[in-house]
Parts: structure tokens; C-alpha cells; sequence
């Protein structure tokens, strides 16, 4: 029978109770670990230099204001186009929302007229459930079609369910023209609440 040759090589994974059966794989058990962990890491690093100014962008609009408040006067229209009979005028505004800007949004509707040598503005909204309201030239009032109320040159409420007359705008005239301070106003309510 024969014996073979003794050989320097060693098993890999070879343990014993005691621990590893050859103390000089400790190092090389380690060095893995660490190798792990230092990888591990790198790509913790890579993911946060990706996702930190992601959710900075995203979370902006919630530490910003960042939409347009219609604080100023628009113009309406050149003083001398208007009279005693309504007329209806677009304002127009530029809008901020979060990331968009957007140029000469119309933001709004407003019944235009002199009466008495001072300059009357109404929201063309109703004061009811917020639907379009037109004058009735023949009549001489605000109209609501959707639910028939009805509201004299003033803007004061006449008949219908409105719970109140139409909601009065700012009104200047500057250098000959005419301009409104545009505001919305909630609905269904006695009392006029800005939005």
C-alpha cells in the first residue's frame, strides 16, 4: 500500500471546533467582509448622489410659493370704450404654478360700466354655483342661465337662489385706461370670502 506524497496544499474551507484549521485564512475571511460592506457603500454613495436632487426638484413647489396671486390691476380696455351698458371684458394675466410659467392666461371675465361718473366692475361668475352670468340688455339685468336668478345693474341680488348680489371687482382708471383688480370669490355663500 502506498502512502501519497505529504503536499503543501490545504483544503479551502477546512474548520475544526476550535476554529479555522489554519489560522492564516482569518485575513482572507475579512477582507470579503470588508469588501461587502465597501461596496455596499459605494453604491449607498451612487444612489444618494442621484436621488438628493431629485427629491430636492420635487420637493420645491412645497417649501415656495409658487403659484401667481392676482394682487395687481389688469387692464380692461381703454376708458372711452366704455358707457352706462355693460360690457364684458376678458383679463388676461401671466401664471406661475409650481414649474410652469405661462404668458397672458385669461384668468377671468368681468362686466364693465360707468354708471353715476363712477366706474362699476362685476365678476361674471355667480355667486350661486359659479356659472357664466350674462346681461339681458331688454330686461336691463344679470342673467344666470342655470338657475334663473337674476340681479339688477348694481349687481344687487333681485330673484333666484343666489345668496347674494354679484361680487364687486377694484376698478381704477390710470392713464386712460381702465383696470380691475381680478378676484374669485367662493360660492353658495351670504357673505363674499376670497379664494
Amino acid at each position: 500500500m502506498s502512502v501519497p506524497p505529504e503536499s503543501d496544499e490545504r483544503p479551502l474551507a477546512s474548520t475544526t471546533a476550535e476554529g479555522p484549521a489554519h489560522p492564516e485564512d482569518v485575513p482572507s475571511e475579512e477582507r470579503r467582509k470588508f469588501l461587502k460592506v465597501g461596496v455596499g457603500v459605494l453604491g449607498a454613495g451612487c444612489a444618494c448622489a442621484v436621488a438628493v436632487p431629485a427629491v430636492g426638484y420635487l420637493a420645491f413647489p412645497l417649501g415656495h410659493d409658487v403659484t401667481s396671486k392676482l394682487d395687481a390691476y389688469l387692464p380692461a380696455g381703454e376708458a372711452e370704450a366704455f358707457g352706462d351698458t355693460p360690457t364684458k371684458v376678458d383679463l388676461y394675466a401671466d401664471r406661475v404654478d409650481a414649474w410652469n410659467r405661462v404668458r397672458q392666461v385669461k384668468v377671468g371675465s368681468a362686466w364693465v360700466a360707468k354708471r353715476d361718473g363712477k366706474w362699476l366692475a362685476l365678476s361674471t361668475v355667480c355667486p350661486h354655483l359659479g356659472c357664466a352670468i350674462d346681461w339681458d340688455g331688454e330686461a336691463k339685468l344679470y342673467t344666470c342661465p342655470c338657475h334663473t336668478s337674476a340681479f339688477e345693474p348694481s349687481g344687487a341680488h333681485q330673484q333666484g337662489p343666489a345668496p347674494r348680489g354679484m361680487d364687486e371687482l377694484e376698478v381704477k382708471e390710470a392713464e386712460g385706461l381702465v383696470q380691475i383688480r381680478y378676484q374669485r370669490f367662493r360660492q353658495g355663500l351670504s357673505g363674499k370670502e376670497t379664494v
